[in-house]
């Protein structure tokens, strides 16, 4: 891929998101395209920042449930 040709509010997106910009990077050459394609059709900084923020977010929550019984902790009733 080409990043000279990248949309400049993708690139400045980017520039504020380093997890997002690392897993752009990790894409196949297809799925940047297709992703740059989707880019080109924001209209606005906030829809930029939404799209860029989605590459960002894990894609199954991270909740650290080893122990469920920890939840139940807290000060005793009566």
């Amino acid at each position: 891929m080409d990043y000279n040709t990248l949309p400049v509010g993708l690139g400045l997106a980017f520039a504020t998101n380093r997890t997002a910009m690392d897993r752009f990077a990790d894409m196949s050459d297809d799925e940047k395209k297709e992703f740059v394609e989707r880019s080109r059709s924001v209209m606005s900084k906030k829809e930029m920042d939404s799209l860029v923020n989605s590459l960002a977010e894990d894609e199954e929550p991270d909740l650290h449930l080893e122990n469920v019984n920890q939840i139940f902790k807290g000060p005793g009733i009566g």
